[in-house]
């Protein structure tokens, strides 16, 4: 039988969860994309999704920085994440270098992943002055 992996010992290395799902997953993107477009096959081709709750303080960022490979979410506040974050893996070039893009701002590449976490708190405390309560949309 192949070998165990504690769940523990996994989410202290951020990129050990990144490195055996993301390849995964993006070659399913990529043998899917021509079918996302719409019509009949691909209202029956799901592509997976995760989606991370819990109390707060509970490791729900870390997980996503595990997925991810790096860290980019806010760390040390109070509540540091509050709002709902979407994020969307894509298989570049290995040449390429990363970088993470918003909604919000499209066209605008963030390649220092501290800038992303930056904005994330920015647009945070923005949802915080203007007491609304209502947590806005952030993709990644």
């Amino acid at each position: 039988m192949g070998q165990q992996v504690n769940p523990k010992d996994a989410l202290s290395k951020p990129s050990s969860i990144g490195s055996s799902v993301i390849p995964i997953i993006n070659k399913l993107q990529d043998i899917f994309a021509p079918i996302n477009g719409g019509g009949e096959l691909h209202s029956r081709v799901q592509l997976p999704q995760v989606a991370v709750v819990g109390s707060q303080s509970s490791g729900k960022s870390s997980v996503l920085e595990a997925l991810v490979g790096r860290d980019f979410l806010p760390r040390g506040c109070d509540i540091c994440t509050r709002r709902p974050l979407v994020l969307q893996l894509e298989n570049r070039p290995a040449e390429e270098r990363e970088w993470g893009e918003f909604r919000h701002l499209p066209g605008k590449r963030f390649y220092d992943f501290s800038q992303i976490r930056r904005e994330i708190q920015d647009s945070r405390e923005q949802d915080r002055k203007s007491n609304l309560g209502i947590p806005r949309h952030k993709d990644l």
